[in-house]
């Protein structure tokens, strides 16, 4: 499950020292479960210096600042962490590809920003979605708060659940196992067999009859459902 109240840190770099103060209040009248916190700069090298130390889940971000170029700011946060959320703000769309080759989220233009309350709605689902978590009881009393690109794959049988993890194997039970599979499903889970209901981001190989994961486990597929399955499994590549 996701729950909000996160501490959600927003990194702001433009050299107009106004308009970012400006950006952030509007942020901040925007509706979010998480506790937003940000770091200001008109300058890039004290952003820098900050990375050394510092991630963010989310940064808005000048094309130019102060003749620096914003855009390798973006790849430097990205390289610190993948999963930080990058905004551009422009006030010109010719920024637009190299604003997707820093692997932008959105290319904002100044100064109306008219999709800046969709967008960072949107960017919020992504952040909650990054920061989802399975709870799962092990039978040593253990509460583990699984991330599903963690998951390997659940085996399920008559008195427990095995959960496989890239971290290691635990068995226990969820709260509720439909529900669990259901709230899955969305991130590339399938029910490859009927003990086996597995994330497909950690196949490695298919063979007839079963799959071969990459911590080196190989799972059954259900014969009665290869059509299925096969059809699964090309929908989730044809995403990549």
């Amino acid at each position: 499950m996701y729950i909000g109240g996160e501490i959600m840190k927003i990194l702001v770099c433009e050299e107009n020292g106004d308009y970012v103060d400006h950006l952030i209040e509007k942020l901040k009248s925007f509706p979010c479960d998480e506790e937003l916190v940000f770091e200001s700069y008109t300058q890039t090298p004290g952003v820098a210096k900050r990375l050394e130390r510092e991630e963010y889940d989310m940064a808005f971000l000048g094309g130019i600042i102060n003749g620096r170029n914003g855009f390798e700011l973006g790849k430097m946060l990205k390289e610190k962490n993948p999963d930080c959320i990058l905004f551009f703000v422009c006030d010109d769309y010719k920024y637009m590809h190299e604003a997707f080759r820093a692997d932008g989220f959105q290319l904002l233009m100044k100064p109306q920003e008219k999709l800046l309350a969709s967008e960072f709605q949107r960017a919020l689902e992504v952040y909650k979605k990054l920061h989802f978590q399975i709870h799962f009881f092990s039978l040593t009393g253990e509460v583990l708060n699984l991330v599903p690109s963690e998951i390997e794959y659940i085996e399920t049988g008559m008195r427990e659940t095995v959960v496989v993890t890239t971290k290691g194997r635990y068995k226990g039970f969820f709260e509720d196992l439909k529900r669990t599979k259901q709230m899955l499903v969305e991130y590339h889970f399938f029910q490859m067999h009927p003990r086996y209901f597995v994330n497909m981001e950690h196949i490695e190989l298919i063979k007839s009859g079963e799959l071969r994961l990459d911590n080196g486990d190989s799972v059954p597929t259900s014969a009665m459902n290869k059509e299925v399955i096969d059809d699964a499994i090309q929908s989730f590549l044809n995403c990549y």
